[in-house]
């Protein structure tokens, strides 16, 4: 569990914006504080995995890490429930291994927060046994009448219960959980301030503000100047979406790259496009970011005249303009 936490810290503190736009997918927190999240949830994961792994605060590292399990777990069951398939984001914009299915991510979290209960009852079990022991053992040298040291013992026993909640526990738990989270606030807002690429406390997640470049550039494209394009087949028009999205239904004369399948596909879709060729970049709904994060990654290599039109498809639809299904033999206008 250790490992899994330090794990997951180490992407997203190196690339804090990625790891926003993970949060943002999610539409559950609300915009001012997605950035706030991104910068100090991870040297919370990072201080985590140190506890665990070094066994200081053990009490208070494996309620919160339980409690974040928790939150995960339930972030993800929402999403299920809503049909969105959104990245899980748990391991950075990297990942722990291949993309995967919502479903796929629900199961591995299940099996992490297993891990999380069967570590919080090694934990806290421990000290149970422990005061319950000495307990007993006070008693029965203490008490020579053997009725009267049942009765004590018992008694014992439930102040030791009561302890363990109330003094030994949770409460000391509770300050070792307010002091981990109060060093992730002080120390993530302070690194972030030293970062060249720093990320603004609070950011600007509307649809205009995600379309920009690292210097601000506006990448959006407007449904008008996106007819005219087409119209005067001046630019390539590529799809984001899955390839199963795309057989169902295109832009007519749009090429499929898949953003999850760019680095297989790249090279074949754009070898024979120029570059100063514009393209146009597009998928589905006001909070997909695939062709978003295609045009930044067709930008770095060399397409600088690449625009991205937000929810492309479904405004497509709407305008009337020419559309066509299948999966084509090529992506070749």
């Amino acid at each position: 569990m250790a490992g899994i936490f330090l794990y997951a810290s180490i992407d997203k503190i190196a690339n804090p914006a990625a790891f926003a736009k993970d949060i943002y997918n999610y539409q559950i927190l609300p915009d001012a504080l997605i950035n706030l999240t991104a910068l100090v949830l991870p040297w919370l994961e990072l201080l985590l995995g140190l506890c665990l792994l070094t066994g200081v605060w053990m009490p208070g590292a494996v309620l919160t890490v339980n409690g974040l399990l928790i939150v995960f777990l339930a972030a993800l069951v929402f999403n299920l429930a809503r049909g969105l398939n959104v990245d899980c984001g748990c391991f950075g914009a990297g990942g722990l291994g291949p993309s995967m299915s919502t479903g796929g991510y629900l199961l591995r979290d299940m099996a992490f927060l297993s891990l999380g209960v069967f570590l919080f009852f090694s934990v806290f079990r421990n000290q149970l046994r422990g005061r319950l022991k000495r307990a007993s053992d006070q008693n029965r040298d203490g008490d020579s009448d053997g009725k009267q040291g049942r009765a004590a013992s018992t008694s014992m026993v439930e102040r030791s219960h009561l302890s363990l909640g109330s003094k030994t526990g949770w409460s000391r738990a509770a300050l070792q959980i307010m002091a981990l989270a109060a060093l992730s606030a002080v120390v993530a807002p302070a690194v972030n301030a030293l970062r060249t690429d720093r990320l603004p406390i609070i950011g600007d997640w509307s649809a205009a503000g995600r379309i920009t470049t690292a210097t601000g550039e506006r990448m959006d494209i407007s449904l008008f100047e996106a007819q005219k394009l087409f119209a005067n087949d001046a630019a390539v028009f590529i799809d984001a979406r899955s390839a199963e999205d795309y057989s169902q239904g295109h832009i007519k004369g749009a090429r499929s790259l898949p953003w999850h399948e760019v680095d297989l596909k790249f090279i074949d879709v754009t070898q024979d496009i120029e570059l100063e060729t514009p393209v146009v970049t597009y998928c589905d709904g006001e909070t997909c970011e695939l062709s978003h994060d295609l045009a930044l990654f067709l930008r770095d290599a060399g397409f600088t005249n690449t625009r991205v039109l937000v929810n492309g498809w479904t405004l497509w639809q709407q305008a009337g303009m020419p559309v066509e299904s299948g999966i084509p033999s090529a992506n070749r206008q």
